[in-house]
């Protein structure tokens, strides 16, 4: 039976997922050219276009006339798994690589994440009743064949989705994009020299809190150095307006956050087999804060040791001072995920290193009874005062397995209350979320936790007790006029 590829090419309403987790991820940034290798009816490229990206898409069936362009960023979605022939497979990869000046972007059907096609056996794959070929990959063996093929460790974007870049800056930019940043909030004393000369302070003022540190003369450029001279008489003296406006308990909180954040990412290099001495920035933060470079990574080797101890894991989950705990997890919500003990966020940082996370995560589960770490897809945390789960993708860590799960119907939905549990007490609604539960509670919505876990019995209890919630606020309903969210 002839296989015949372009019927696997779909009519998409919004990007794919390898593009839209690239776009979210900012490897396909303002400036960078996109090329589509096997771009279908060219979805992606007229979406990119529409944004104004540099954008162009070749494709066999759909496209033919279009050369195959280098470009900074190349986008290989969806076309490894739909190629019968193996050898075509990985030429097809090779020269997709080939064409990419920047980063290779490689997704692929995944066993779990979507329903097996029905087919008959045809050589590694399937032969669909549509005389379309799909090859199933797990999300291991993906990231394997790309590592095989090119020769370059992939780095795991979302589940089945892999980014594979030319330059070792760009792989350590995006290991630290998986590190979370948190500062707290500074508070700026009145004082007449830094209130005049703002503009030109504040650049250093965001150094000093990003590193917890001043900066060397070389971190800055000469303008900006020249620019202190003359405003303030230079850059200590600049260091010193700034430490004079604000107190010491912040600069002690910014050490703090940097140093653990500096623990994360060293672990997690470490963890990945990515050499963080070759960056000089961090290590300047590792010398600074730490004393030496061997201290910082000396302990965040023991750091990532301590991440795969169930019962270490349990002690930070009950320290934390954020999330929210069950006999078995820590629930929490991704804002807050910088201000989990250091332990949980290398623990965290594995998973995600792994498997990547899908666009739009907003709930993570951390167990500490198995090593494992789910992603959750609520529906419009913010928005809806009790947001339904959409999707979950489930790391296990020890044997790379990825399990999917998507709840399609609103009824059965599992659904989150008493939000502010999740996010930390600084988050913008914490309040308003917290209003709500209180107001929840008073009215003994809480009081059988089991029958109100989905949708529909959640709208059930509302029902039955007379009430309707508007926006993030509760009261009673009109008659026959039903409840939202």
């Amino acid at each position: 039976m002839r296989v015949e590829r372009h019927r696997t090419a779909m009519t998409r309403t919004a990007f794919s997922r390898p593009v839209a987790t690239a776009l979210a991820d900012g490897i396909i940034s303002e400036g960078t050219s996109v090329f589509d290798y096997g771009c279908g009816r060219g979805g992606d490229v007229d979406r990119l276009h529409h944004l104004g990206y540099q954008a162009t898409g070749w494709d066999p069936v759909h496209r033919p006339q279009v050369a195959k362009a280098p470009a900074d960023i190349v986008n290989l979605g969806y076309v490894v798994n739909v190629i019968e022939d193996p050898r075509e497979r990985r030429t097809a990869l090779a020269e997709a690589w080939g064409l990419s000046s920047r980063a290779l972007v490689v997704a692929g059907r995944t066993i779990g994440e979507d329903r097996a096609p029905a087919g008959v056996v045809h050589g590694d794959g399937l032969l669909t009743a549509r005389r379309t070929f799909q090859k199933l990959f797990t999300h291991a063996e993906l990231g394997g064949w790309i590592a095989d093929v090119l020769g370059v460790r992939p780095h795991a974007a979302a589940p089945g989705v892999f980014y594979v870049f030319r330059d070792d800056e760009d792989a350590l930019s995006f290991l630290r994009s998986r590190v979370p940043v948190y500062r707290p909030r500074v508070r700026i004393d009145p004082h007449h020299e830094f209130d005049a000369h703002r503009d030109v302070i504040q650049p250093l003022l965001d150094f000093m809190t990003s590193h917890g540190r001043s900066p060397r003369s070389d971190e800055l450029t000469e303008e900006h150095r020249e620019d202190l001279r003359v405003a303030v008489g230079g850059v200590a003296r600049a260091a010193r307006i700034i430490r004079a406006v604000t107190d010491d308990s912040f600069w002690e909180e910014v050490i703090m956050h940097r140093r653990n954040e500096l623990l994360v990412m060293l672990a997690l290099g470490r963890f990945r087999g990515v050499n963080l001495r070759s960056d000089p920035t961090t290590r300047l933060d590792a010398r600074q804060l730490f004393g030496s470079e061997d201290v910082a990574h000396g302990e965040a080797y023991r750091l990532l040791l301590a991440c795969s101890d169930p019962a270490v894991r349990y002690v930070n989950a009950l320290a934390s001072p954020v999330g929210r705990l069950s006999g078995t997890s820590i629930y929490v919500h991704t804002s807050a995920l910088a201000q989990l003990p250091p332990v949980l966020r290398v623990f965290d940082g594995c998973a995600r290193l792994l498997a990547g996370t899908s666009v739009g995560v907003n709930i993570v589960r951390l167990s500490f009874v198995r090593a494992e770490v789910e992603y959750r897809v609520y529906d419009d945390f913010d928005r809806y005062a009790h947001p339904q789960l959409l999707s979950s993708s489930t790391v296990a860590i020890g044997d790379l397995d990825v399990r999917w799960a998507r709840f399609l119907d609103p009824r059965t939905r599992p659904v989150l209350h008493r939000k502010e549990e999740f996010v930390a007490p600084d988050y913008p609604r914490h309040a308003l979320f917290a209003a709500l539960s209180r107001a929840e509670d008073r009215h003994g919505l809480y009081d059988n936790p089991s029958a109100i876990r989905t949708a529909g019995a959640w709208e059930e209890q509302l029902r039955a007790r007379g009430l309707k919630i508007s926006g993030h606020r509760i009261g009673a309903a009109p008659n026959d006029v039903g409840s939202r969210r």
